[in-house]
């Protein structure tokens, strides 16, 4: 922020005098000397005149006259029409927008997706620093179709983008900066349909790939191979892997906790180390998210063979003293289907896949709902991928349809 000149003998030649003034008057006072300061950058203050017969100041600037019942009125006005939240830019209200989330609870993972969409393809387009009640349709419509010019993001990308200044106008429209939220009169349709494909590393993994990787790492006993193996087993988060302890097992695996990073942001926008800890708090409602899992014989023998390599960690998989952490899992994972020749997919698309490959051998979609931990059936639907038809479904259409 701009330093004020505001000079301290100026401040305190006006209150000389005034050894019992309130601390209120002379906050009062210094109130009005900043906001003074700042309006001269925009007009000449020594023209404020003073109209004895009514009791009023006004000053008259590009024709347009501005008053006030006392001096300290009319400042007010003048820094409200200069510098108030009137003449507030895009970039201002995005970090309004960012700060005021942040302390009404909005996690600091979706604050850091949300800053890095901001300054990797809003930051620094024409629309940054315009006035927000300056904006109009058109603006925002140049913007997309620059930022869609051959085919440069995808659709999801689009969205995301959109999502983040929707939420600064309508912002804007609470903070009463604008009266109404222009994007939304916005055709999006027309800027989706010049995205490109999205990537194709989103599907699941075949079970021919999951037996490959499994045969693979079955000699392999590093804690993060064996995490692996007990991935491709059980329908669990990488959090949730993470931060398995040997005493959440009797018989079954209890899900009580699961792996948090969290990065505080500060008035800056700047986004401190990340620190880790692990909560009783899941992703989801608590009556679904903690769970206990049944274990196959599979499963079991990973759970034990570590608890044998490693029987004096604190957390079931760690390496070198520390817990595990998802980066290094998905690294180890990419460096696994690299040697095999096999697309490398994350360790969330290793929970679709095992989701999927339940589905597929009969298990009900709401057994598979508990086993996932989903507050309903609708969210585990989207876990479901790329049904094939097999003969089976072609004899039940010929019994029912002929």
């Amino acid at each position: 922020m701009e330093k004020l000149n505001i000079g301290a003998n100026s401040f305190l030649q006006s209150v000389e005098g005034c050894s019992n003034m309130e601390l209120e008057k002379v906050a009062e006072l210094y109130d009005t000397m900043r906001k003074e300061t700042q309006v001269k950058k925009f007009c000449d203050t020594s023209k404020i005149k003073y109209r004895e017969s009514i009791n009023q100041h006004y000053i008259v600037i590009n024709r347009k006259q501005f008053t006030g019942r006392t001096r300290k009125d009319l400042i007010d006005k003048l820094f409200e029409h200069f510098c108030g939240i009137s003449v507030t830019t895009l970039d201002e209200a995005f970090k309004e927008w960012m700060i005021w989330r942040r302390d009404n609870g909005t996690n600091s993972k979706t604050l850091k997706e949300n800053n890095n969409d901001y300054n990797n393809y809003v930051k620094g387009s024409p629309i940054c620093s315009m006035k927000v009640a300056c904006l109009t349709i058109k603006n925002f419509e140049d913007f997309f179709y620059e930022l869609t010019k051959g085919y440069a993001i995808t659709s999801k990308r689009l969205s995301n983008i959109k999502s983040v200044l929707n939420g600064i106008m309508k912002r804007c429209v609470s903070r009463e900066i604008i009266a109404h939220n222009i994007l939304s009169d916005v055709d999006m349709q027309i800027f989706h349909k010049r995205c490109k494909p999205a990537a194709s590393n989103k599907d699941n993994y075949s079970e021919a790939e999951r037996q490959q990787i499994l045969d693979y790492l079955s000699d392999k006993t590093d804690p993060y191979a064996m995490a692996i193996k007990l991935a491709f087993y059980l329908p669990l988060r990488i959090s949730e892997i993470c931060s398995i302890k040997y005493c959440d097992i009797n018989g079954r695996l209890n899900i009580s906790r699961a792996r948090r990073t969290s990065e505080e942001m500060n008035d800056n926008l700047q986004f401190s180390n990340r620190q880790i800890t692990n909560e009783a708090r899941l992703k989801g409602n608590k009556e679904t998210g903690f769970r206990s899992l049944p274990l196959t014989t599979s499963a079991r023998e990973i759970i034990e063979q570590t608890h044998e390599l490693y029987p004096d960690n604190e957390f079931l998989f760690m390496r070198d003293g520390k817990q595990i952490i998802p980066d290094t899992f998905n690294e180890q994972l990419q460096k696994v289907c690299n040697h095999l020749g096999i697309r490398y997919r994350s360790s969330h698309q290793i929970r679709f896949t095992v989701a999927t490959l339940l589905f597929s051998k009969g298990v009900p979609i709401t057994e598979l709902s508990t086993l996932l931990g989903h507050a309903d059936t609708a969210i585990t639907w989207h876990y479901i991928r790329k049904q094939e038809t097999t003969d089976d479904t072609l004899l039940k259409m010929q019994a029912v349809l002929g």
